[in-house]
């Protein structure tokens, strides 16, 4: 399977468009389980900053851990790669992606509590929660609004 494949059918109809605008752009990690590909993360950095941008696992591969391996694999690049700090965004709806980040040790925080550059960076402006783990000397405190 393609990542294109993956990413559509991973995903909704609209988070697919912004996933495949943004894949040239961004580094992918991809999920194999006896070899088949079943889900992914789309990653960006800018500095000190790491960006899970989306994470997709194939509906029928759902609610076994595989969100979490992703993250977990996503916080190791992104250590190798010097940053300090990891953020993300969601709905508030998204209970599974919110008890997820929550169990990694994700702080969360209401997106109007996040510096607009930030809500910019994550493009999260459907979103209505932003999820920050310091990873290295970074702080969450660096992202709120002040």
């Amino acid at each position: 399977m393609n990542i294109e494949d993956l990413i559509s059918k991973s995903l909704s109809s609209f988070d697919t468009y912004y996933a495949l605008k943004n894949i040239n752009s961004s580094k992918i990690l991809v999920l194999k389980l006896q070899n088949k590909e079943v889900g992914f993360a789309e990653l960006k950095r800018r500095g000190k900053i790491g960006v899970i941008f989306y994470i997709g696992i194939l509906p029928e591969y759902r609610g076994k851990g595989l969100g979490k391996t992703l993250v977990t694999r996503a916080e190791e690049y992104f250590k190798d790669k010097g940053a300090t700090l990891v953020i993300a965004s969601t709905r508030s709806w998204n209970i599974p992606a919110v008890k997820m980040f929550k169990s990694l040790g994700y702080k969360v925080m209401k997106k109007e509590k996040v510096k607009a550059s930030i809500i910019e960076l994550l493009d999260a402006y459907e979103d209505d929660l932003v999820v920050c783990k310091e990873i290295g000397e970074g702080s969450c405190e660096e992202i709120k609004r002040r």
